[in-house]
């Protein structure tokens, strides 16, 4: 599962992840851990640590669990002790290898994205919520990953839409069915 993206299914009722789309960069008998892709905060990376001055962008939530711990995902896989996830798609690494690289312009903060917090499932809850249809499992490219020119709602979408089939009439859902 590590690098497939969990979709939530419309009307998922947890506002931790409602709509949202989340990229699993670990799945084993311990448990899941992963970033949730279309949760945009307020904050802005240089406003959070001092070595991204020169990033200004967006960090986002990447899941209710640990809000104080920060991460990144990356196109970089040149960086120490990064952790392969999926095609052109690596986890974390050396901090300071990334925050020096982006001052020299040897890194392209538009190929990063920061999260704090995460999201995170003990052994077999993940599985257990794939059996109860509260997830659908699919993929994105690792350009749709990084693009921030699509807005949090719009990646749910594609995420949907992706699946092909009837599901990805799902994208089309309203919030709240009750008002169709």
């Amino acid at each position: 599962m590590k690098g497939k993206v969990l979709i939530s299914e419309p009307f998922l009722a947890d506002p931790n992840f409602s709509r949202s789309v989340i990229l699993i960069t670990e799945h084993n008998a311990k448990g899941s851990f992963g970033f949730v892709l279309n949760q945009k905060t307020d904050l802005m990376a240089n406003a959070i640590l001092e070595e991204l001055h020169l990033v200004n962008q967006a960090v986002y939530s990447g899941g209710p669990v640990d809000p104080q711990s920060f991460h990144c995902l990356h196109t970089y896989g040149h960086i120490q002790d990064a952790i392969y996830v999926c095609e052109n798609v690596y986890w974390g690494g050396d901090f300071k290898q990334i925050f020096e690289q982006i001052k020299q312009g040897l890194i392209d903060p538009i190929n990063v994205k920061f999260f704090i917090g995460y999201s995170g499932w003990g052994p077999q809850q993940l599985d257990d919520e794939l059996t109860e249809n509260a997830w659908l499992l699919g993929d994105l490219k690792s350009q749709d990953i990084f693009d921030s020119s699509i807005n949090d709602q719009d990646l749910w979408k594609l995420a949907i839409r992706n699946l092909g089939g009837q599901v990805s009439l799902l994208a089309n859902s309203p919030l709240d069915p009750n008002l169709n």
